[in-house]
Parts: C-alpha cells; structure tokens; sequence
C-alpha cells in the first residue's frame, strides 16, 4: 500500500471548467490543444476533447506528475476558432503554469478567434502575446486595414493607436459594450469624412491603472508603444511614420495616457483623442504639471471632451481646468466637447466618436 500511495502524491488532479457564452453554434465541441499527449501535442484536436455538463459548461480532467508545466489554449476544434481571453491570453491568466496539486481552473472565455474577426468590419491582424523587457504583462495587439489597403501595393497610410483594446472592434466587451471604431471608421472613410487610415488597438492587462497613468510604468508603457510597437507597426505594414501622421486615443485613463504620450513625445505623436479623460485619478497629476510647464507643443492637434454623468461628474472639473490651461497655448491645434448628460462607458464614446475622428484624419 505504501509504494502505491507514493505513486498517487506524485501526480496532480487538473480540471478545467470553461464557461461559454450561448453564442457559440450549438453543434460545436470544445476541445484543449497543448503541449501534453493528452492534449495532442499541439496538433492532434481529437486527443483533448471536453465534456459537456450543461448548455454553457465544459469540463475537462486528467492526473499528471506533480511540477509537470502545463500549457494549452481552448478551442472549438481548430486554431482558427481559439477561445480569446482579458488580457491577452489565449488560456486565461492561469496558464502556463507547473501543477503542484489538484487544480480547478474556470476559464470564461470573452470571445473567439473566428466569431470576432468575422463581426469586425474591416481586414484586422491578430497579433497575440506581444511582450515588451519593460512591462510585466504581455498583450493581444489588431490591426485594421482600411478599405482600400488590399488594393493598392504602394500607397501608404496614417496611423491612429487605441488603448483598451478589448473594447475597439469586439462585441460583448469586458466593460460597457464597444467602441464599434471599425464600423464607423470604415463608414467616415467610405464617406469622405476623414482620409484612409489604419488602427492599431492595444489590449490592456492587469497593470491598466498603472500603465495609464503618470507612474513610471506609465512612462514604460509609452517607451513600449514608441520603441517597441510602433517600430514593428512602421515595418510590418505601409505607414506614413512621421509624427504628423501619428495619433493615439483613448478614454478614461486611456485617455490620460494618450495625452501623455503627445505631452512627452511630441516628436512622435502630433496628435492624440481624449475621451472622458481621467486626469483627477492621475498619480502623476498631468494637470498640476503641465500648467507649471514652458514647454510648447507647436503643431500638436489635441481633442478633449468628458459627460456630467456617473464617473465623468468627476472628472469634469479636471477636464474644464485642462480645456482652460491648453487655451494658452496657440501652437495647438485643440477641440474641448462637454456632452451634459452623457455618462461613462464605451456606448456614449461610441455615439460621439466621428467627432475625434475627423478632427484627427479630415481631408
């Protein structure tokens, strides 16, 4: 019995328990790819096939040798139909891991591969897990092509960067809905309203609230997008590179983030979009600092606006004090909006969203 009950402390006990929402097609099956025989190998989708327990749950199980590293993604049987997860993951923020002990891990996915790419409007790239020595989490990282960027071999575009990227093109994001920047940019595009431009959103992870702020992970976050990001971007995909065809936007602490970036990389970013900015939750007080600065941003074209309505009734009075400190400054090109009644969430940004847009991109 002795040498039996040493066998059984060296192995582990995985369960994995997946979520699903109900939109996924009631004929699909659930399986788990990975680095294991079990799970096959990373090519065999028949190895690691779940188990159905109800409408919205599936279950997987299987012992291991304990401190086995285990990595996998979830899928619907292919690569192409791979559960997408916050902050980036394929697998969620548990995985990989080595297992020490019998482990339940509840991974709810947020979308997939497949069902997101196809209710985007527009041709987008899937870049996954990109990582930067300075920040401590990797990040999904799209990017949209305009219409006309399949059609042309030789004709380049400006560049607009996103933060919080769950939420530009993806239905069912993890806060309020979505931005639909992909619907509407096409739509202005196609219009005439703005020229042709491309859209790189940058997911965010669990150091949001440090990585848009005035922190120094801030400050690495930027370094990331200037050095890191926006080199590969420039490479990989026909860009105008020059700082007066460069603009960065976001909202919330998203939007305090962009402002940073054309505040200390002026000669990068010449233009940025400042939606319901949250300059009254900066550690690195933006406001404070920019009124006692001399530094003049010559060419800069700024937009600001915020809502009186939940959150942003707290962040007016930053806003107004921002609007009024950018008034004295001409070399700028800046639009303040103030929305009464709007509140703080993706679908009020989204209804006003051609207004940034063609102050940024008009012809």
């Amino acid at each position: 019995m002795l040498p039996c009950a040493r066998i059984l402390a060296q192995t582990a006990r995985l369960t994995v328990k997946v979520i699903v929402s109900p939109k996924i097609p009631k004929t699909d099956t659930l399986a788990i790819i990975g680095n294991q025989s079990v799970f096959g190998g990373w090519f065999d989708f028949s190895k690691g096939k779940m188990t159905r327990e109800d409408d919205t749950t599936w279950i997987f199980q299987n012992s291991f040798p304990v401190n086995t590293s285990l990595e996998f993604q979830i899928t619907r049987g292919t690569y192409n139909r791979g559960a997408i997860f916050t902050y980036g993951k394929y697998a969620g923020p548990k995985v990989p891991f080595s297992i020490k002990k019998d482990t339940t891990l509840v991974l709810r996915p947020l979308n997939w591969n497949d069902i997101f790419n196809r209710s985007a409007t527009g041709n987008i790239k899937y870049y996954h897990n990109f990582e930067d020595h300075d920040l401590r989490y990797t990040r999904d990282v799209m990017v949209w092509l305009p219409p006309s960027y399949k059609k042309s071999s030789t004709k380049k575009y400006p560049v607009l960067y996103v933060h919080d990227g769950q939420n530009v093109f993806m239905p069912g994001s993890i806060y309020s809905g979505e931005w639909r920047l992909d619907e509407i940019a096409d739509s202005l595009i196609r219009t005439g309203a703005t020229e042709e431009f491309i859209i790189v959103a940058i997911n965010n992870t669990k150091d949001r609230w440090v990585e848009y702020s005035g922190t120094p992970e801030g400050m690495n976050y930027l370094k990331f997008i200037v050095n890191n990001l926006k080199p590969f971007v420039d490479k990989n995909f026909r860009t105008k590179p020059d700082k007066n065809n460069t603009a960065i936007m976001g909202s919330s602490m998203g939007g305090l983030i962009s402002f940073y970036m054309v505040w200390m990389y002026p000669g990068v970013f010449s233009k940025a979009a400042c939606l319901s900015t949250g300059f009254a939750y900066d550690e690195g007080h933006a406001v404070e600092k920019f009124g006692a600065s001399s530094k003049k941003l010559p060419g800069t074209r700024l937009y600001l606006d915020c809502g009186d309505q939940d959150v942003d009734k707290y962040f007016l009075a930053d806003n107004e004090r921002m609007k009024a400190l950018l008034s004295k400054h001409p070399e700028m090109q800046v639009m303040y909006k103030f929305f009464p009644g709007a509140a703080h969430n993706e679908r009020e940004w989204s209804k006003r969203l051609d207004i940034p847009l063609k102050f940024l991109f008009s012809k």
